[in-house]
Formats: structure tokens, C-alpha cells, sequence
């Protein structure tokens, strides 16, 4: 029997991962060519810190966000990527290297805007197609986000297919995901991670009915469209966020809160937290190997989120079977 998410076990739970996100990033910042105590100070301030800060907010926004589509869906393959709002924001990335868009404003760099644009057309389209009558369905929202995520990847790979080779690499870089600093204020993404993930808490309780089914939720007092459709929004905007700083890094979503529930239970009150510092800590060591691993050349983190990230999936898969007694095929 799962524990219940009491203030005491959030408290440890958070130190624990907050710990080891702390420790996350003084090895990241200490990792490189240069490292160790010869690092150059403005080295580690201009670079090697702010990339592991953008990573952490990141991994940790994918994280939290796979938590809550898995929970409002009832569907444990539910993530960020699965439900094409990433995918919508991958599209908006690469039209706008095909088509060379200038700036818009002074300061305000064209990919990762039109990126984040692409995301909220997704969300658009996905709301729209999965609404009926006034009601958010999540049978229908999942079935919606696929499909989207779907056309997005053809359509993608019509605009990869016509675009010239100067191009093709940088759509290729694009899509295979990786940190980036320098174009969005590191300020600017953490206001928008912050604000997404407090939505996201806000409704952590009622999460918990949502995932039993939303009659349960609904005899408990829930109103289950009005919090579906504002977790939904919620998590994709705070992909959207995600997504436009990086690209899309796949499978971190998936992976991720699958790996905290074993370990803290499916308490949303304690997972969305735990999932937030566990997803950062697993970005910022998942970039500084790639960045660091193959030196002088880096991998897109993207590629290394998977490779690991699957094979630890079958891994906690069959562990979590031979917990409940099912580790022997009939």
C-alpha cells in the first residue's frame, strides 16, 4: 500500500531531489574540456551555468507535464510528444528556417517564437477536435493529439524534404533536440515554467479524482471538463515553453514520471514535485554527457534522452510487474 503524500514525506521527497539537482548542476558546471578547479570562471558563468539552468527548466517542465497528461488521460503512454503539441511546435520551428523569416522586433529571436506559436496552433486544433458539446473528452483528447502529432511529423518532413542542404542541417539539429542559450532570456523561460507549473499544482488534488474517472470525480465535487481543460492548457503551454527553447526532446516526458511514481506512489500532491526536480536533474546529467562524453564533438541531447531513457523504461517496467506479482509470464 502507497504511503499517503503527507507535508512530511513532500518535505523529504523535495530535499532528496532537490539535492540531487543541486548536485546536477555543479557537475555540469564543472564539466567540459576546461574543467575541474582550472575552469575559467566566465567560462562556467556565461556558459556552462546558464546551459545547465535552461536544461533543468526544461527537463523539469517535460517531466511535470508528462505527470499531468498521464493522469488527466488515464493513459500511462500519455506525453508531451505523444500528444502533438511538441510536434506543433517542431513545425513552427522548421517553416521558419525554411522560410528564412526575419525578426519581428528587435530582441525577439524568430525560432523559438515561432516555435512557441506552432505549439499554441496544436493546442488550438487538439481542444478543438476533442471538444464536444462544451466537454473536454479524454478518450477523444488523446486520439486528437495523436493524430495531430501525426500530421505535424509529415508535414515536417515534406518541409525537410524540399528545403536545401544549409537548411536540412539546421532543421536536422532542430528536430533531434538540444539546449540552447542566448536566444530567450533565461528569465523569461523560468516565468513561464513558474507559472505552469504552480497551474499544474493547483489542481494536483483534484488530479488524483481525475485519474480514478470522472464519475468518481464528478460525485466528489470536481467539475471534470473546467479541470481537464485547464491542466491541458496548462501542460501544453508549459511544453509550448519548453519546446521553444529546445526543441523536442523526446521520451523525458514519458520515462521520467513513470520512474518517480515507483518510487513515491501516484499521489499528485507529491508526483508533479518530485517529477519537476527529478525531470530537471535528469536533463542537466543527459546534456552535460552530451556535451561532454564525445568531446570535441556533441551529441543533441534528444538522441541520449532515448537511448537511455528506453531501455530504464523496460527496466522499471519489469521491476513494477515483479512488485505486483506478475514478474512470471502464465
Amino acid at each position: 500500500m502507497t504511503p499517503r503524500a503527507t507535508a512530511a514525506r513532500l518535505a523529504r521527497t523535495t530535499a532528496v531531489l532537490g539535492a540531487a539537482l543541486a548536485g546536477a548542476l555543479v557537475l555540469a558546471a564543472l564539466s567540459g574540456p576546461a574543467g575541474g578547479a582550472g575552469a575559467d570562471w566566465s567560462v562556467i558563468r556565461e556558459l556552462r551555468l546558464p546551459r545547465a539552468l535552461v536544461a533543468a527548466l526544461v527537463g523539469g517542465a517535460l517531466a511535470v507535464c508528462g505527470a499531468a497528461f498521464q493522469a488527466l488521460l488515464r493513459n500511462p503512454l500519455a506525453s508531451p510528444y505523444i500528444l502533438g503539441v511538441s510536434g506543433g511546435g517542431s513545425l513552427g520551428a522548421v517553416a521558419a528556417i525554411l522560410l528564412e523569416l526575419p525578426r519581428l522586433a528587435p530582441g525577439v529571436p524568430t525560432l523559438p517564437l515561432f516555435s512557441f506559436l506552432g505549439c499554441l496552433g496544436a493546442i488550438g486544433i487538439i481542444h478543438a477536435a476533442a471538444s464536444r458539446r462544451g466537454h473536454l473528452m479524454a478518450h477523444d483528447l488523446l486520439l486528437a493529439g495523436v493524430v495531430a502529432n501525426s500530421f505535424f511529423l509529415a508535414a515536417m518532413a515534406v518541409l525537410h524534404y524540399v528545403a536545401d542542404p544549409t537548411k536540412t542541417s539546421r532543421i536536422v539539429q532542430w528536430t533531434l533536440g538540444s539546449i540552447r542559450i542566448g536566444e530567450v532570456p533565461i528569465a523569461v523561460t523560468a516565468a513561464l515554467v513558474a507559472v505552469g507549473l504552480a497551474a499544474l499544482l493547483f489542481d494536483a488534488h483534484r488530479l488524483n479524482l481525475l485519474s480514478v474517472g470522472d464519475e468518481t470525480a464528478e460525485q466528489l465535487g470536481v467539475d471534470a471538463t473546467r479541470t481537464r481543460r485547464r491542466v491541458f492548457l496548462a501542460a501544453s503551454l508549459l511544453t509550448g515553453a519548453a519546446v521553444a527553447v529546445s526543441g523536442p526532446i523526446g521520451f523525458l516526458g514519458l520515462f521520467v514520471p513513470h520512474a518517480v511514481r515507483f518510487f513515491v506512489g501516484p499521489d499528485h500532491r507529491l508526483l508533479l514535485p518530485a517529477s519537476f526536480l527529478g525531470g530537471a536533474a535528469f536533463l542537466v546529467l543527459a546534456d552535460t554527457a552530451a556535451r561532454s562524453a564525445f568531446s570535441p564533438y556533441e551529441i543533441p541531447v534528444g538522441v541520449l534522452t532515448a537511448v537511455v531513457g528506453a531501455p530504464a523504461f523496460f527496466v522499471l517496467l519489469i521491476r513494477r510487474r515483479a512488485r505486483a506479482g506478475e514478474g512470471t509470464l502464465p
